[in-house]
């Protein structure tokens, strides 16, 4: 079994990051591997931010994220430095996520095998 992490650095509707993260994660662990966590990072710390009021065109992806980590007991946290500097609250986070240094992802890599990392791509 291979163990998986992913690092999310893109906006959650701009490039279908998120989205792409999320089903990867399923593909993953259908074949039997397990996600150990996603941490967002830079402008992806607006992923965990719930209570948003989407149009009925849009997908909910706080929804979706939180889903996910229940059904699969996958870490959710957001860089606490990209946090403080958005001004996003912990009371809007979504349910499931949490703050984390540098220090919680260098943990976070060191107890994975993989590494995938998904960003702006400029």
């Amino acid at each position: 079994m291979v163990k998986f992490s992913f690092v999310v650095a893109a906006e959650p509707y701009a490039r279908e990051a998120l989205d792409t993260v999320l089903n990867l994660s399923e593909a993953i662990i259908k074949k039997g591997h397990e996600v150990l966590g996603i941490f967002f990072y830079g402008s992806g710390v607006y992923s965990i931010k719930g209570n948003r009021e989407l149009g009925s065109s849009m997908r909910d992806l706080s929804k979706k994220l939180v889903e996910f980590s229940e059904k699969h007991g996958a870490k959710i946290a957001a860089c606490s430095t990209w946090i403080s500097i958005t001004g996003i609250k912990s009371s809007e986070f979504i349910e499931n996520a949490c703050l984390e240094g540098l220090g919680g992802l260098s943990e976070l890599i060191t107890n994975s095998d993989r590494v995938i990392f998904f960003g702006p791509g400029r």
